[in-house]
């Protein structure tokens, strides 16, 4: 992969791509306090991707992984080499959205890759 691209790919994500949640809430003598988490929204990976390598040229494969797990490969086509590179990764079904979780959780992992 060359340069230019792993440049496009490691860009910092725009606030408007980025969503909050409470982890946990925890009590102290100053009241009620909460952890809170950052995360990019897996709409904003799947635009990345194809603002850098084009819708045609990017596919994901979702499997089933053990139980209620989720398997996600994502492949971009290599124009020199003529195939496509995949990267794999999983994730555990969340307990907010069941298997969509799993899937968009997978999918981050796969696009860590």
């Amino acid at each position: 992969m060359n340069k230019e691209i792993i440049a496009k790919l490691t860009l910092p994500f725009k606030a408007e791509e980025i969503e909050w949640r409470v982890q946990r809430e925890v009590k102290t003598k100053n009241g009620l306090r909460a952890v809170v988490l950052a995360y990019v929204t897996n709409r904003a990976i799947q635009d990345r991707f194809d603002d850098v390598f084009g819708a045609l040229n990017l596919k994901n494969v979702f499997k089933e992984w053990k139980n209620g797990s989720q398997l996600c490969g994502i492949s971009v086509w290599d124009k020199e080499k003529k195939e496509w590179i995949t990267k794999w990764d999983g994730a555990d079904d969340t307990k907010v959205e069941n298997t969509k979780g799993g899937l968009s959780d997978s999918m981050k992992r796969a696009a860590v890759q």
